[in-house]
Order: C-alpha cells, then structure tokens, then sequence
C-alpha cells in the first residue's frame, strides 16, 4: 500500500502565480458581504466560505486551521462589480438567508415562525372577543350592599321584618327574628328595635335554647356594630346560642346608631314581643330598594298614611286595578291600571315609567313607592325595567339584586318575556336565560 505523505496546511508554499477570482452566483450557499473598506469583515467570510467548501468536498470532519490566504484586490474588485451591491449598507435576500443556516438553526426558525403564527392568531382571537365584549353591554353600576360576614345591613334586617305577603308578615309571627339588645338595661329602655329583647333577659333564661331555634335568624346589636370588635355582652350572648349543629348569630353592621339614623319609626320603648301585641302594635313597610329613594309595597301600604308619612314618600306609582289612590293631595301620581295577567301588554309602559322616576329623583328628596297588589308581580316588573335601563343591568342582574332586597318579588310568564324583550332593546344582545334556577 503506497505511503501518503501529509504535509501540514501552514508549511505550503504561497503561491507565485496571480491567483483566480470567482463571482459567486446567486444560488450559491452563501451570498458574498461586502463593505466599503472593510477587509476584516472580508476576511471572516472567506474563511466561513473556505471552510465550508472543504466540508463538503471531503464529506468528513477533519480539522482545519482557520488561517486562510489574504483576499486579493482582484477578487475585491471583483466582489465590488456585483451588480446586487449597490449600497454599503449589508443586505441579504431571503433565499440567501435561508441557505446560508445550519440545519438545527433552520428548524428552530420553522418552530419560531410556527409559534409566532400560533400568537398572532391567538393575539387575534383575543382582541376579536376583547372588541366584541367592548361592543357589547356596559358595566352594571348597581349599588353593591358592602358588609362583612356574619354582619347584616340596617336595610336588610329592615326588608327582613317586613318579608311575606298581605295578611301573612312573618314579623307577626313570635319565633320569626330574634333581635337581642346588648347595650346598658337604661339605653334598652329608653329605645330599642321593635321586638328585641334585653341580653340579660336572653341569658337568664326567659327564651330557652329550644325556642330560640326555632326563630329564622339571630341577631344582636350594639351601640356602633364596630367590625371584629364585639363587646363582652355580645360575645357572652353569642357563645351561649351558637351551639354546634345551631343557628350562627348575626350583627347589626353600624349598631343600633345606624339603624335609627334610617329607620326612627321602628324603634319604640315598649315591650313587643307576644304574638298579640304584635298584631296589635306593629306596621309592616314595604322593602326598601334603593336607600332613602325607591321602595317596593303592596296596595295597602301605599293608603296607609303612617307608612306614607314615615317613609316620607313624595311619589307612588299605582300599577293595579284594585287600589285607587288616595292621596292626590299630598302625592304624585302615576296610575297604572292594568291587571296581572300574562297577556297583558306592560312593556309600552316601561320608558313612561321611568321618565316619571328619573323627573322625581332630580329633586334628591324625593321618594318613590311603587305597588300593585301584593307588591309581587306587576309593580316588581316596572322596578326591574328601571334597574335596567338605570343602572346598565341584565335582567339577571337586576332580579338578583331585586330579590335580595324583597324574596317574594315574582313577574308573571308573560312579564318575564317582555323584560327579556326589553333587554334586548336595551343592549342589543339577550344575556339572560329565562330557564335559569333563579326565576324558578
């Protein structure tokens, strides 16, 4: 076998004869950069350039020294001649570009371009719905009841003595509310809550444990219902009924205070508590909807005058057949007289309405009472189209709003309908189910 001599790349002779410059073509695997001036730039890339045609050539992964023979001025001229080169700045075609990566570096740019596209059209997607949402139905504004838990409002323990229907107030009944005073024995018995009780009383056994059960809530108060900062009389009170497996007791947020701020007719210095004096001393009002401003009743809240007088209400909106008004003298009216029925057509009546209302709050005196019969049907399916059209709210919205403040409220098939049509009207766009477990 013959004997093949290596003789090292560095020890070869230069060459004596001018050397041969050659005009890379475009499809070559890489495009020749040229800057003006810049041999450094030239130098590295003959070298890549070099390098890269042994490879190929020898088809193996011998090393190579990266020491390379100068460029000649022919060859720059050469490279100067291109007709592509017309600017000093550095361009490279896309092609080019291409051919000129390694195979690892070409398939990370496939899985950059695919990612980006996967972003792009995901960034898309997004500001598509983010538009469409921008498009559709405003913020609701509803008045949001902001309390603790394990605290109640001194307007939601004012609906809740007033829940249930005509004849049937479930504040007549004895073991309803269980409302205990915490204060001095001398503040109790100058003014307290209409029914409540001494604490002294409680824990001395004059309602047993196995009465107070049967009451639907608890609830004790002091003089200023600060959070998280019980009194002792409260906590003692507490501990003794918040038995396990037992109803958990609930304070009044702002005390005793905040509650007669609001609601001074419902505090009195007598001792109300048996099911006789109750139907004998105690007014039920209708449920307060918005603070000092809209309230929701029945036929004979609205012609009674001490409910009228302690409400100091400005303004009825009469929705029924059944009740006539009474108080043209000291009240504005707007009379309604339609009958509960589902095919009664209510929903032309909607912006009549609410124009009434919005005229009257421009005074911020004013108080508005609106009623049917039962303050149920009718007359909550005009209070509910008022949110909607007020407050930016969905019919869901402002039934659940609704129905926190009044349980009983319930419009007919045919009402429920035409507020869905009106929400509709409203937003361009239905967002309430009338299957939802809300109105059922």
């Amino acid at each position: 076998m013959p004997i093949t001599r290596v003789i090292p790349r560095n020890s070869l002779p230069s060459p004596r004869t001018k050397q041969k410059s050659y005009a890379l073509s475009s499809n070559s695997s890489i495009q020749t950069e040229e800057t003006n001036g810049n041999n450094e730039d030239n130098e590295k890339l003959y070298q890549r350039q070099t390098l890269d045609s042994v490879k190929k050539s020898n088809g193996s992964s011998k090393t190579f020294s990266t020491t390379s023979t100068p460029v000649t001025p022919q060859s720059q001229e050469s490279r100067r001649s291109m007709p592509n080169d017309k600017s000093t700045t550095r361009r490279r075609s896309k092609p080019d570009l291409q051919s000129a990566m390694s195979s690892s570096n070409g398939f990370k740019q496939q899985i950059s371009t695919i990612n980006g596209w996967a972003n792009e059209k995901s960034t898309n997607q997004n500001n598509q719905q983010q538009g469409q949402s921008n498009q559709g139905k405003p913020k609701c504004s509803l008045p949001a009841s902001i309390c603790q838990p394990g605290y109640v409002t001194p307007s939601k323990l004012f609906n809740m003595m007033g829940y249930g229907l005509q004849n049937q107030y479930l504040l007549m009944h004895a073991h309803y509310l269980y409302i205990i005073d915490c204060r001095s024995r001398e503040k109790f018995h100058d003014s307290h809550i209409v029914t409540a009780i001494y604490w002294e009383d409680a824990l001395n056994g004059n309602v047993y444990i196995s009465v107070v059960e049967r009451f639907s809530e608890i609830v004790l108060y002091d003089d200023t219902g600060i959070f998280f900062n019980a009194t002792a009389e409260m906590r003692r009170v507490s501990s003794r009924f918040a038995l396990p497996g037992s109803k958990s007791c609930i304070s009044l947020d702002g005390g005793f205070e905040a509650f007669r701020q609001l609601f001074p007719f419902v505090c009195t210095q007598s001792d109300i508590r048996s099911a006789v004096d109750r139907e004998k001393f105690l007014t039920i009002y209708p449920s307060v909807v918005l603070d000092n401003q809209l309230y929701l009743g029945t036929g004979h809240q609205a012609t009674n005058w001490k409910v009228v007088r302690d409400l100091k209400l400005t303004h009825i909106i009469n929705i029924s057949v059944e009740h006539q008004c009474v108080f043209y003298d000291k009240i504005k009216y707007l009379h309604i007289e339609l009958e509960d029925n589902e095919d009664v057509f209510l929903k032309d009546r909607f912006n009549e309405t609410i124009r009434f209302m919005n005229m009257a709050f421009q005074n911020p005196s004013s108080r508005i009472l609106v009623h049917c019969n039962l303050g149920i049907s009718r007359s909550s399916t005009l209070v509910l189209a008022y949110l909607m059209k007020t407050y930016n709210a969905t019919l869901y919205e402002s039934y659940k709003f609704l129905r926190h403040r009044r349980p009983i409220v319930c419009p007919n098939l045919g009402f429920l309908r035409q507020l869905i049509d009106f929400e509709q009207d409203l937003f361009s766009c239905t967002y309430t189910d009338p299957n939802d477990q809300l109105f059922h």
